[in-house]
Order: C-alpha cells, then sequence, then structure tokens
C-alpha cells in the first residue's frame, strides 16, 4: 500500500520537473526576442551610418586611421611661411613703442 509520504514524494518532484520545463521554455523565448532585438537594432544602426555618408561599404570610419591620415595630409602639405614678429626692448628689458 503507497503512503501518503510516497505520494507527496512524487508530486514534488513531478512538480519539480514541470516548474524547470517551464523555466527552459521562458529562457528560450527570453533569447528569441533578444536575438530578434539585437538583429533589429543593427539594422537601423547600419542604415543610420549609410544616411549619414561617412562610409560606402557600411563599415563606420576608423578614428585612428583618420588621425593618421590627416597627420599624413599635414606633413605632405607645403609648409606656410610664418612672419616674424620683432618685439622692441631697451636697454632695461622693458618693451618700446614700434616706430
Amino acid at each position: 500500500m503507497v503512503e501518503a509520504y510516497h505520494i507527496t514524494i512524487i508530486a514534488s518532484l513531478l512538480e519539480i520537473f514541470v516548474i524547470l520545463w517551464c523555466i527552459s521554455q521562458l529562457n528560450r523565448e527570453i533569447r528569441e526576442n533578444v536575438e530578434d532585438l539585437e538583429e533589429s537594432i543593427d539594422n537601423k544602426l547600419a542604415l543610420a551610418i549609410q544616411s549619414t555618408g561617412l562610409s560606402t561599404n557600411g563599415e563606420p570610419v576608423n578614428p585612428i586611421q583618420a588621425a593618421i591620415a590627416q597627420m599624413l595630409t599635414q606633413a605632405t602639405a607645403p609648409p606656410v611661411q610664418v612672419k616674424e614678429i620683432l618685439v622692441n626692448r631697451d636697454d632695461s628689458g622693458l618693451f618700446t613703442k614700434k616706430d
């Protein structure tokens, strides 16, 4: 004869398995929804980057490469002539007016 104690244990184990199965189903549903949201965000971000015109192939401009390109452009540009400004001082080191 099956005692009430055994029935309680069996019912508890069955309930634990049902709860674990429900949690696994919830986990699967959450993962699927997160993947859909990630894909949606990726698509919207790609469209935003393409609409700015900063990138022709879908990739944003690398800031390090942009800095190197700017340094090379400045290095190859013709030097700018700088006009020297002479400051007049007297013997004691004070500034004097320009003639």
